[in-house]
């Protein structure tokens, strides 16, 4: 027995052996429509969702990129001073 696996398996045995519930009709449609209007927001999105995309596809690694390349040539420039 690994250590992630429990010492007494006899709950796990009794919940795996109970017969599953069934979401009443009405729920399920109703999880489906949500999910599906959800998809279509996503799919198509408003405007935040797409300036959110596109900070986060460009925006943000340009940023990043920008940022990391300025500290690089700040700490050579002053590595350098200090060794002349």
């Amino acid at each position: 027995m690994s250590s992630v696996e429990p010492k007494d398996n006899r709950d796990l045995v009794a919940l795996r052996e109970l017969e599953p519930v069934e979401a009443p009709p009405e729920v399920v449609a109703r999880v489906r429509r949500q999910a599906h209007a959800e998809l279509e927001v996503v799919r198509e999105g408003d405007w935040l969702t797409r300036a959110s995309r596109a900070w986060n596809r460009v925006g943000l690694p340009a940023a990043l990129t920008v940022v990391v390349v300025g500290y690089l040539s700040w700490a050579v420039g002053a590595a350098s001073a200090l060794y002349q």
